[in-house]
């Protein structure tokens, strides 16, 4: 089930407001996570990914869930090196995307859920989602390939 996520909004000069939320931009590459049915990852243009990452295929994400983040490969400094991502996302050969998976696996940072038990949560406010996705990701999730942003 794809839904069409939420964009950036540029804006010229930063701000302080406590009525507003502001998040890094990480350098990658927009990412639904879905277990509506069964396992189903998406691109930001709808493309249906799953089988390209199996990394992040995880039990532990309730069904009826959708997440919205972002997926990033870090450089040795930790930071978000894009273009090694690219490489990693243009690799679709079934015998070369298990060993990609480990040798050079990508990291889910979930920002936002979408969907929690079936049902669509966002209308609620995101400070409500961020409690939500705090509490649907286990603690044990907090490893290589995933990364919870709150």
């Amino acid at each position: 089930m794809f839904i069409s996520p939420m964009l950036l909004h540029k804006v010229d000069i930063p701000f302080d407001d406590d009525n507003w939320l502001s998040e890094l931009k990480l350098d990658g590459i927009r990412f639904l996570y879905s277990t509506m049915d069964g396992f189903n990852f998406y691109a930001r243009h709808q493309n249906e990914v799953t089988v390209r990452f199996p990394e992040l295929v995880t039990s532990q994400i309730p069904k009826g869930t959708i997440l919205d983040g972002e997926i990033i490969i870090s450089d040795e400094d930790g930071k978000p090196d894009f273009e090694e991502l690219m490489s990693r996302f243009q690799v679709c050969s079934p015998k070369r995307i298990p060993i990609m998976s480990r040798i050079n696996p990508v990291t889910f940072c979930a920002f936002d859920v979408v969907y929690d038990k079936g049902k669509n949560v966002s209308h609620l406010p995101l400070t409500a989602r961020k409690e939500i996705l705090n509490d649907l990701l286990p603690e044990s999730l907090e490893n290589l390939v995933w990364h919870l942003v709150v």
